[in-house]
């Protein structure tokens, strides 16, 4: 068998087993190497609301996930169902081998684009890009966990994938077969867009992207209108009827979200936005970017280091350099740098503009590193796609590429959510006992995440939260209001739940609902989820002051 047959085989066969089955595994493998998930988010709403949904306690507890208590719960159920009945490596290793389909989607990516460019070696140069997609930090860090950013990224990479795969039928077909490739592409983003919001800021890039085609402007306008239909259509199937229970309740369909202009007597009137890490001047607009390499704690709760994306963006502001460039030199042509090739409409271009207004919409609603996820993930691409259009020397552009994207590997150092040793089941925590678990109710004070601890409890034990992030303004709400009558109707045996570092916090709080708590009958309890924190948990007895 000849060389150029052996290489035919395994670019053909190999690479491509490789990347679906190969990839995926050896990213559960190490979802489970980098131990058992932790982190907040999981200890505060992963467990608990798929729980709640399931069972019906929307308006049985209150608060218990605190702000979180509102979200979407459909996309954690599977998560639910796979902590309870599989051994906890089990569920790392499936998460880690879903979120590890990021892998043959990018590497797809990379080959649709490399081939338009006529790039030399492809196959080998997609393949590198795509292992340096998916080694960012935040794709390795979420690795088993159910922070979903990196679940979500699926849909999102598979509805471009679509739209570059099919962009000569989107030109050249009849129109019922574009409205369908739009319809199903903005479908796909939608439905990221309708499990968690966040994922919104790629739908409105992929949609204003398509303003970027080089055909006429009501043809554009056509494409990106009828993306946004698609798109609305996804978001309604994964949380139209999430919207609708909101609205029943409280009057808000983002509840507790905007409530300054739904007016729900539940909320405050706030937006209840987590803005710590929003950009206030034109400055921090324009150097924002850096943070994910020098100050990552400026848009991220963690510490982390990754140059992936400011490279991207000094690369991106050189080649808009040049462009003005060549435009404004004599006897240049206006032909923009990323112009079309002759023979196939570019669609650099719209890669370039999805990623550029993505980045944008995330800099303006959220600028927290996870939900950048997507434009981690192509910008090793974006990278080498960048230094081709400015170098025209075939090999000191792919060393220069390699050198980029190698220094990026070299110095990413990925977030740490919080990692803990792997026990027989998840949680590893040894409950207080309930003598009268039926008639039991127990007040969350603080602000730790804890309520997946609801779940392991005896079903009928009833939890309100008298102390989170949702009731930390000064006036009541009414929920508050909805509590405090609860706790004047309740007859049985009451308890407080709360992190030994915290006693005055929830002394307070307790006071402030008219109730005192009984030290002398805490029990102090420390599930193995909870040793990286430097506080056991309190379960103490609660009497009304009276």
């Amino acid at each position: 068998m000849s060389t150029t047959i052996r290489s035919n085989r395994m670019t053909q066969i190999g690479i491509p087993l490789l990347s679906w089955i190969g990839m995926p595994i050896l990213s559960g493998l190490a979802a489970i190497l980098l131990g058992q998930d932790a982190n907040w988010d999981l200890r505060n709403y992963h467990f608990y609301n798929p729980y709640a949904f399931l069972n019906g306690r929307l308006a049985y507890d209150a608060l218990a996930a605190q702000i979180a208590s509102f979200y979407n719960p459909l996309l954690y159920v599977p998560f639910y169902y796979a902590v309870s009945w599989l051994p906890p490596k089990s569920t790392a290793f499936l998460l880690g081998f879903i979120q590890g389909l990021n892998f043959p989607l990018l590497l797809a990516i990379a080959r649709r684009f490399l081939d338009r460019v006529r790039e030399q070696d492809a196959p080998i140069i997609a393949f590198l890009v795509a292992v340096a997609g998916v080694s960012g930090a935040g794709n390795v860090s979420e690795l088993g966990t159910m922070f979903s950013d990196n679940l979500l990224s699926l849909p999102v990479l598979l509805s471009l994938l679509l739209i570059v795969s099919r962009e000569e039928r989107l030109l050249n077909a009849s129109w019922a077969e574009r409205i369908s490739i739009l319809l199903a592409a903005g479908t796909l983003v939608g439905l990221a867009a309708g499990f968690k919001q966040p994922s919104a800021v790629y739908a409105v890039g992929l949609c204003l992207a398509f303003l970027t085609f080089d055909i006429p402007f009501a043809v554009r306008f056509v494409f990106a209108f009828v993306f946004g239909v698609g798109v609305l259509i996804g978001m309604a199937a994964s949380s139209g009827f999430w919207l609708y229970e909101m609205w029943k309740r409280f009057h808000n369909p983002l509840f507790p979200y905007f409530n300054q202009f739904f007016h729900s007597p539940m909320a405050q009137a706030g937006d209840y936005r987590d803005t710590r890490f929003l950009p206030r001047t034109i400055g921090e607009y324009l150097m924002k970017v850096f943070c994910f390499a020098i100050a990552p704690r400026k848009i991220s709760e963690v510490s982390f280091q990754d140059w992936r994306l400011p490279v991207l963006y000094m690369l991106g502001l050189a080649a808009s350099i040049r462009w003005l460039s060549n435009r404004g030199s004599a006897g240049q042509t206006s032909q923009p740098s990323f112009n079309p090739l002759k023979e196939r409409h570019s669609m650099e271009p719209f890669l370039f503009s999805f990623l550029a207004v993505s980045y944008l919409a995330w800099l303006k609603l959220f600028a927290i590193f996870r939900y950048a996820m997507v434009i981690e993930m192509l910008a090793p691409l974006g990278i080498w796609l960048v230094i081709r259009k400015l170098d025209g020397s075939t090999g000191r552009r792919r060393i220069l590429s390699l050198v980029c994207i190698g220094m990026v590997l070299v110095t990413t150092q990925p977030a740490d959510w919080g990692r803990v040793r792997w026990g027989a089941d998840y949680f590893g925590a040894d409950l207080p006992q309930l003598a009268d678990p039926d008639h039991t109710l127990v007040l969350m004070a603080g602000t730790d995440a804890i309520s997946y601890l609801i779940p392991l409890f005896p079903p009928k034990v009833r939890f309100l939260r008298i102390q989170s992030f949702f009731n930390l303004y000064a006036e009541k709400s009414g929920y508050d209001t909805w509590m405090a009558q609860r706790i004047q109707e309740h007859h049985g045996p009451m308890f407080v739940l709360y992190r030994a570092s915290g006693v005055q916090a929830a002394q307070d709080a307790l006071t402030s609902f008219g109730l005192r708590q009984d030290r002398k009958s805490c029990t102090r309890f420390m599930p193995r989820l909870e040793e990286n924190e430097d506080a056991p948990l309190l379960f103490c007895t609660v009497m009304k002051a009276s």
